[in-house]
């Protein structure tokens, strides 16, 4: 009997896992699951990419959001400005109304703004989105006809008038360093003269060239082509525009003080650019969006309105007396002095040439010598005498006092012995030395040691302690108050910004404030003397105007909660 193997047959059913099919149709569908995982993503990224292109933040301002498009929007509008200011500005120029040079100046400033005009647009946007929350707390509001206006007024050219001018100064008072009523009453007196001048006959030119202290008037006064806005002073420009043709306006007191008499010798007339709207569709800028813009130029323009109006009511104020130091670099072997220079002759640039045995020489040592004798007595005559006596020609206005000094320093060789002197303590007073500009009389008043703050922080422990502070600021002040003890008059609320009126008005009255360093300006250290309600006066409404709402945004601004997104950096406020 043969035995066979019996053949194994497979049964139909279902593959085993590791079947080659099996492997096969996992493979091909994890492929495919692949291509289409990569496909979603692409088009995931492409979408964000797209969304954050258009609605991605740039910045936030209290939690509400600016996007992508708004900046571009607001970018297109900055661009389209400058640009259309330039066009202004060449064309004013080929007209003859913009000299070459004024005209370079300008494009020069647009210029550089254009290189900033990213941050430009997205601070204005900022601004917008703040200002508006805060327009709405104040009442403040713009229409669609106000807008309606702006919008027409920038595609206006307004009426432009050459003028020109002949302006007289008031002297300052030797004593204050301010002019005062007898100044100011001399230099009236001689406008009115001019005008009467004028009005006898003769000509502009001859007046203008042997009476007006104009830096205009080696060119008869001629101020060029003019808007009405443009800045000069108001009063005069008011003038200006009312006055007939070539006839001298009568004299006018500007908000600086100065005397002028004006005359127009040609008008040219406002004009509207009908091109304008068609200007910005070529730009691509949409009128919705630049509607916008110039609301919120508007609504800036209404808030500064408010805020100089609630500033010029009457108010707490404050009478201060202020010492300032100026801050400069450093100079660690650098000594400050004050002096009283007598010259020959009054005259410190001719002293040099003259014979030693010229007997004015012997003159001006004799005063020297007196004047030594009363500041030795009594050193509190010290800034007194300086700015009635010296021959310096600035002494009048800062009591004698100089700048820092280092043995470097480029100054008269006698003079810089005596000052670099060892053991010279300060407040020290030096007996007369004779140097190439006259006979000097000297106050060694500091070496530099641990700079201006350090040395105030000293001055404040003498006062403190009983010093009598108008005499320190005679002494120690580098400001114009310091010919007047230091006072600064009234102080109000919105006149000089929360940096200086922080300490002003948070400290007691009779009491002094701690050192403030302000960058860029000085150390400044002041005493609080009276309070009351007061009228605000025409100088505090004038520093309202310049000032008020600057000061006023930028405490509003530092307390909102601002970030700011460009793309690659993120800051925050």
């Amino acid at each position: 009997m043969t035995l066979r193997a019996k053949p194994v047959v497979k049964k139909p059913g279902r593959s085993g896992w590791n079947s080659e099919e099996r492997r096969t149709l996992l493979t091909n569908l994890g492929f495919v699951l692949a291509i289409v995982l990569a496909v979603l993503i692409l088009l995931g990224y492409a979408g964000y990419s797209w969304y954050d292109s258009h609605f991605g933040t740039v910045a936030t301002v209290d939690g509400t959001s600016i996007n992508r498009d708004q900046l571009r929007a607001r970018l297109a509008i900055e661009d389209f400005r400058i640009k259309y200011t330039e066009s202004r500005i060449r064309t004013l120029n080929t007209a003859g109304r913009l000299s070459e040079a004024s005209m370079t100046s300008q494009l020069q400033f647009l210029d550089q703004r254009r290189q900033s005009i990213g941050s430009i647009a997205l601070e204005r946007l900022i601004d917008n989105v703040l200002q508006a929350r805060l327009a709405v707390d104040a009442g403040v509001s713009v229409t669609d006809a106000e807008i309606d206006t702006q919008f027409l007024s920038e595609a206006t050219i307004d009426e432009m008038r050459h003028a020109w001018v002949i302006e007289l100064t008031p002297a300052n008072d030797p004593t204050t360093g301010k002019p005062g009523d007898a100044e100011k009453a001399a230099a009236r007196a001689e406008a009115d003269n001019a005008l009467a001048q004028l009005t006898a006959g003769k000509s502009w030119e001859d007046v203008a060239n042997s009476v007006s202290d104009s830096a205009s008037a080696a060119q008869d006064g001629d101020l060029g082509w003019l808007p009405r806005d443009s800045g000069y002073d108001e009063a005069f420009m008011a003038a200006a525009f009312d006055a007939k043709l070539n006839t001298p306006t009568a004299v006018i007191e500007g908000a600086d003080g100065v005397f002028r008499i004006g005359r127009v010798t040609e008008v040219a007339e406002k004009s509207v650019d009908e091109t304008y709207q068609s200007r910005l569709d070529d730009a691509n800028i949409k009128t919705a969006d630049y509607r916008a813009a110039i609301r919120g130029d508007l609504i800036r323009k209404a808030l500064d309105a408010k805020v100089v109006a609630d500033l010029s009511k009457p108010s707490l104020q404050r009478q201060v007396e202020q010492i300032f130091l100026t801050v400069g670099t450093p100079q660690p072997d650098g000594v400050k002095v004050r002096h009283i220079l007598i010259s020959p002759k009054n005259d410190p640039s001719g002293a040099a040439a003259l014979p030693a045995d010229d007997p004015t020489w012997k003159a001006a040592s004799d005063e020297a010598t007196l004047i030594y004798s009363q500041v030795i007595k009594d050193p509190t005559k010290f800034d007194e005498l300086a700015r009635a006596s010296s021959d310096e020609p600035n002494a009048s206005s800062t009591g004698g006092k100089l700048p820092y000094y280092d043995p470097t320093s480029p100054i008269d060789a006698t003079f810089a012995k005596a000052i670099f002197a060892a053991g010279l303590q300060p407040g020290q007073i030096l007996a007369p030395i004779r140097t190439s500009f006259g006979w000097d009389v000297i106050q060694y008043m500091r070496p530099f040691g641990d700079g201006e703050a350090a040395w105030l922080n000293k001055l404040r422990t003498d006062l403190v302690a009983g010093a009598d502070f108008e005499q320190v600021a005679r002494d120690q002040g580098e400001g114009p108050e310091a010919a007047t003890g230091g006072d600064i008059g009234w102080v109000a609320t919105g006149q000089f910004g929360d940096l200086k009126e922080t300490p002003i008005f948070s400290t007691a009255v009779g009491d002094i404030t701690d050192v403030t360093t302000i960058a860029n300006e000085g150390v400044y250290l002041w005493k609080v003397v009276a309070e009351e309600m007061r009228e605000p006066t025409a100088e505090q409404i004038t520093s309202f105007k310049d000032t008020g709402f600057t000061n006023w945004y930028a405490l509003k601004k530092a307390e909102a909660k601002i970030t700011r997104n460009t793309g690659t950096s993120m800051t925050t406020q």
